[in-house]
Parts: C-alpha cells; sequence; structure tokens
C-alpha cells in the first residue's frame, strides 16, 4: 500500500509541477511574443494556423489574438496551410473569429484550407490566395468500423451548412458555393439575365423546378458543380467565384495590395508549449498504454524503480496535454487513478482476480474515454462518432498495453539488463543465498517441487532442496507456504507453479 500511495503521490506532484511549468512559460511568451518596438507602431498582426486543427489550435489563437487586440491591430491576417482536423474545434475557431469586434480579419492561404479549413476562412471578412492555393471540400467523415472513413449523417450536415451559410451570408461569399463545400448532392449553376447581366448562382433544383417562362429569359447557364462532387477551388476559380478577393504571390504582396507596404506586421507564432501539447496530444494514446504497462510492472516488482517513473511521467503527460486543450479535467482525472488503485489492491493484497480488478479496469476505462473528449453523455450523432472513435482509441492502449506486460513477464526475466528491474531483491540471512542463473544440474531441476518462501505475484522466492531460488510464474498468484513446482528452466529464468 506505501508504495502506491508514494507511486500516486508522485503522479499528482509531477502533474502539478508541470502545468505550472507550462503556464508560466505561456504566460511568458505572451509579453515576449511580440517585440516592444513593433508593439506601438504595428497595427497589423499575422496569426499562421497550420498542421490538424485541434482544440489546442484553437487555445493558441485565442491567444495570438488577445496579444494582437492589446497591442492596437485594427487588421489581423489569419495565414492558412492545413488539410483540416477536429469539427468541434473548427466551429470554436471560427465562430471566434466570426465575433472579434472592431478588428478586421483577413484569410490568407499561401497553399491550402481544406476542409475545416475552408470553414475558418470562409469566417474571416475576406479571403486572398497565392496562385497555387486551393480551398473546399469540407465533408464531414469520421473513421469507419470497416476501416477507411466514412461521410457522416445529415443531422451532422446540415448543422456544418448552417456555420457555412451564415459566414457566407455576413462576409458576402456565394452561399450556394459554399454550401457545396460540405454536401456533394448539391448542384450549382451561374446564369445570367438581362436584369442580373453579371450572373447569380442557383441550384440544379431549383432550374429543374424553374417554368419555361423564366428559362427563356436566361442568357447563359454554366454548370459550376455537379451533383455528386464536392467543391474545391483553386486560386482562379475561387476568384472567378468570388471567394478570393484577390490572387497575391505572398505577404509582402498582400500587404502591398492593402496598402500596408510600409507597415511592419506583428508575426505572431505557436510557442514551444503549445506545440508540445498538441504533439502529445497525438500520441496520448501510445503514452497511456505504456504507462498502464509500466505501472503494472511496478506494482508486480520489488521497491519503486524505473517502471514507476516511466508510469508516472506517462499517465501525468496524458492528462496534462488534455486538460490544456480542455478535455481531461478533475472529475475524470480522479476517476483514472480510482481504478488505478484498485488494480493496485488487486495486485498486491487480493489473490485471485476480481473482486477490486474488474471494477479497476472499469473505471481506467471510464476516466481515460472522457479525458478524450470534453462530453459526458453525446448529444449528437458527431458525439456518439466521437464517442464511438474515442472507446476504439482507448481499447486499443489498453490491449497493447496488455500485450507489453505479457511480453515482459514472458521474456525480461531471462534477459540480464531486464532481469533487474522484474527480480529486483537483497540478500539476508534469512533468505539464503540465491541459486547461479543455472542450478547445479540444469535442466535436472525441472519437476521439482518446493515452498514458496514468498507470495509469488508474479516474481518472488522458493525454497528447493534447502536451497533459495528467484522465480517467476506464467502470471498466476501463489501464496507464501504454497508447494510449488518447477516447470522451466532457460538462463535465469526460472517458472514454477502450484501445485
Amino acid at each position: 500500500m506505501k508504495k502506491f500511495i508514494y507511486i500516486f503521490l508522485s503522479l499528482l506532484i509531477t502533474h502539478f509541477i508541470l502545468a505550472q511549468l507550462v503556464t508560466a512559460y505561456a504566460e511568458g511568451a505572451k509579453d515576449s511574443t511580440v517585440p516592444k518596438e513593433n508593439a506601438l507602431s504595428g497595427k497589423v498582426s499575422i496569426i499562421p494556423l497550420s498542421g490538424m486543427i485541434d482544440g489546442g489550435i484553437y487555445n493558441s489563437l485565442t491567444r495570438r489574438v488577445e496579444i494582437a487586440k492589446e497591442n492596437g491591430s485594427n487588421l489581423i491576417i489569419i495565414e492558412l496551410d492545413t488539410f483540416g482536423g477536429q469539427l468541434e474545434p473548427a466551429f470554436e475557431i471560427s465562430e471566434y473569429i466570426s465575433n472579434i469586434k472592431n478588428t478586421k480579419t483577413i484569410a490568407f492561404i499561401p497553399t491550402k484550407a481544406i476542409s475545416a479549413g475552408s470553414l475558418i476562412a470562409i469566417s474571416c471578412s475576406e479571403i486572398y490566395m497565392a496562385p497555387q492555393a486551393e480551398l473546399g471540400d469540407c465533408e464531414p467523415i469520421v473513421p469507419s468500423s470497416e476501416g477507411g472513413y466514412k461521410t457522416v449523417g445529415e443531422k451532422i450536415q446540415t448543422v456544418l451548412r448552417t456555420k457555412f451559410r451564415k459566414f457566407a451570408e455576413k462576409n458576402g461569399y456565394p452561399i450556394l458555393l459554399a454550401e457545396a463545400m460540405v454536401t456533394k448532392e448539391i448542384e450549382v449553376y451561374r446564369v445570367a439575365t438581362e436584369e442580373k447581366p453579371d450572373g447569380f448562382y442557383i441550384s440544379g433544383r431549383e432550374l429543374k423546378e424553374m417554368n419555361e417562362e423564366d428559362k427563356k429569359k436566361l442568357k447563359s447557364r454554366k454548370l459550376i458543380i455537379e451533383e455528386g462532387k464536392l467543391l474545391t477551388m483553386h486560386a482562379k476559380e475561387a476568384h472567378e467565384y468570388q471567394f478570393a478577393k484577390e490572387i497575391v504571390e505572398d505577404r509582402n504582396s498582400l500587404l502591398k495590395s492593402l496598402n500596408l507596404e510600409n507597415v511592419t506586421p506583428d508575426i505572431l507564432e505557436t510557442n514551444w508549449s503549445e506545440e508540445m501539447v498538441r504533439f502529445l496530444g497525438r500520441i496520448s494514446p501510445v503514452l497511456l498504454g505504456i504507462g498502464l504497462a509500466a505501472l503494472w510492472m511496478e506494482f508486480k516488482s520489488p521497491g519503486f524503480g524505473l517502471p514507476g517513473v516511466v508510469g508516472i511521467l506517462c499517465l501525468a503527460t496524458v492528462f496534462l496535454s488534455k486538460h490544456l486543450v480542455g478535455l481531461a479535467e478533475m472529475p475524470e482525472i480522479i476517476i483514472f487513478f480510482i481504478g488505478i488503485l484498485l488494480i493496485a489492491v488487486e495486485i498486491l493484497f487480493i489473490p485471485g482476480f476480481g473482486i477490486a480488478g474488474i471494477p479497476g479496469i472499469i473505471l481506467i476505462l471510464i476516466g481515460s474515454i472522457l479525458s478524450f473528449q470534453d462530453f459526458t453523455i453525446p448529444r449528437t450523432p458527431y458525439d456518439v462518432n466521437l464517442l464511438t472513435m474515442n472507446i476504439f482509441t482507448v481499447m486499443c492502449s489498453l490491449v497493447g498495453s496488455g500485450i507489453a506486460i505479457f511480453l515482459m513477464f514472458k521474456f525480461m526475466p531471462g534477459m540480464p539488463l531486464f532481469n533487474r528491474l522484474v527480480l529486483t531483491t537483497s540478500e539476508t540471512t534469512q533468505g539464503g543465498f540465491v541459486i547461479p542463473s543455472q542450478p547445479a544440474g540444469g535442466s535436472d531441476l525441472t519437476g521439482t517441487k518446493g515452498m514458496a518462501l514468498t507470495a509469488l505475484h508474479p516474481t518472488g522466492k522458493v525454497e528447493v532442496d534447502n536451497n533459495t531460488l528467484d522465480v517467476v510464474t506464467d502470471g498466476e498468484f501463489i501464496a507464501k507456504g504454497q508447494t510449488v513446482e518447477i516447470i522451466e528452466i532457460r538462463g535465469n529464468r526460472i517458472v514454477v507453479k502450484a501445485t
């Protein structure tokens, strides 16, 4: 029990220290990101958003926008280079940008703003694109149980179309074309009449329902996007379709087009802690599996050593990274570590497995899954899909952890280096002497019976022919004083079973 208390306190202390360090750095970066000379004269801020759109990038964006506003910027340029990402952060980012007051927002796309990136771009007041840039294709997809990805249902698509429609109407982009980025069933034509010689957009359905008299008034008709395809535009098309206000080569050309060539913009990049949190969030399932395997190994080994340290660092890192992007809160963390406590009680004090172990595994599952999402009970089809994906992710982590535990206790006792981690013992007068790695008689000892001098879970000591041996079981718990039989000897590894 003392070992578990030590591990639990170490986890809490490590989590607190890491949180304080990251918070302190982030606060420091807030004051030091923009040079003081630019803070007084600069009225333009450029905020690059690149890579996957996730909760970490949302927090980073809000921090940098606040810096820009504090420094007096009346123009914020969101520089987008992304293939998209998670839907919820994209909603939050686009709504945040759309609600920025007293500051104009411009989306500049040097290469691509696909999927969630296109939603963020349309939430800005204006869009500028480099010659080879691309914009569009925001059909929401989720992982499929059969492998690959599948399109989500209409309940989610209609919410996303509403977002596109709202931002397009507010900022003057073609509404039908914006919706065609989301749903492939929308067919769009550009038609012109005498009253509207510049043309306007109508859907294929509207065109079919148009009476013959109105059809005769059409002076031209051009298919923009056919049914069954999602709208994705390169820069020239985006300019033609009234999304991109202008095509510019780079940042300098953009500033020149805005008559700001003499202004030195503030470039507000992400800081190291934000990038670290985003990276750790992506590898958190792997860290979760490693942490659980390391703690299991620590509970199974005498003393406190490297496995415990590794387990503490991995689990603290997982929950810290999720906490910093607004997912893991204290209830999830408490549930998870109560599960760890029950597993520890099962391993250290209760023979067999089930009384505390099964509830412990259930609580670990619940705590882990909740830490990967910002809701408890799913409210929308998107929440259901996300919950399913998180269950699959956590189960993969646990299965990977179980495989790692099995391999460690199967093969590590026979390895000179790792044998010390699993079979950490000390010689005492009560313990006698430890038999060499290959006892006299070698394989002749196979089948020999003895008595357990300590509890075996799965490592410990047995007495065979008045000799004390360090042994390991195949995973079963053997109580002190129980009769055992040697079933295998290989190098330093002596495997026993209860008789």
